[in-house]
């Protein structure tokens, strides 16, 4: 996961030293060629770019987000359409595996879309990562750990998987379909209790009954 805060010099020293203060982590300076921070798990390039592994206790990840923008900290706006773009590394892609990244989002293109509140899921490629433009700011820190957690389950399971089927289903409803489709991405236990709220408040339906709410039962005489 990267965040861009577009910081250098003194700037980013005072970014380092609160995520070290927040993280309760020394400050390791890495030097040339890369000239990057680390913090624990967390990552500071000399561009002020913020990186730790998507599997990072979600806790922590907004524990350190909600503090930096406390501290006048905010991620750079990828676009003037106001939109956070979620960077994933391209290590570990193929060609093959990014086309099955395409065909499993175009799969459930309409759900993620609704979940996400998001009108594109255009992917941008650069030398090294996969950018997704697609949350719209302003966006709580709990719903940018949620979104970056299902990108890079997406990104996992794209990897993984050796067959993908492009073709959507029409779903009558939604939040069952997109639960069961979380479920097969991983999102399973209380560490992802938060994500699959937040991934499931836009959708209409019932999450845990295919056919909806089952109806009460009324006892004669009632």
């Amino acid at each position: 996961m990267e965040l861009r805060y577009n910081v250098t010099g003194a700037r980013r020293k005072e970014m380092v030293s609160a995520i070290s203060d927040l993280v309760g982590e020394p400050i390791s300076y890495k030097g040339a060629p890369t000239f990057a921070y680390e913090v624990g798990r967390f990552s500071i390039d000399k561009e002020g770019t913020l990186s730790y592994p998507i599997e990072l206790d979600s806790d922590l990840a907004q524990k350190v987000m909600t503090g930096l923008s406390e501290r006048g900290f905010d991620f750079e706006e990828s676009d003037a359409q106001n939109r956070l773009a979620i960077e994933m590394p391209l290590d570990g892609f193929t060609e093959e595996s990014i086309s099955n990244l395409k065909k499993l989002i175009a799969s459930k293109a309409n759900l993620i879309k609704k979940a996400l509140n998001a009108d594109s899921l255009v992917i941008e490629r650069t030398e090294n990562t996969l950018v997704f433009p697609w949350v719209k700011l302003p966006a709580e820190s709990d719903e940018v750990l949620a979104y970056s957690r299902f990108i890079g389950a997406l990104c996992a399971a794209a990897k993984e998987q050796k067959r993908v089927t492009a073709k959507e289903k029409e779903v009558d409803n939604e939040k069952f379909a997109f639960r069961v489709f979380l479920i097969r991405l991983g999102f399973v236990g209380d560490e992802y209790k938060v994500a699959r709220r937040v991934l499931l408040k836009n959708l209409s339906g019932n999450s845990a009954f295919k056919s909806g709410a089952p109806k009460a039962e009324v006892t004669p005489g009632e």
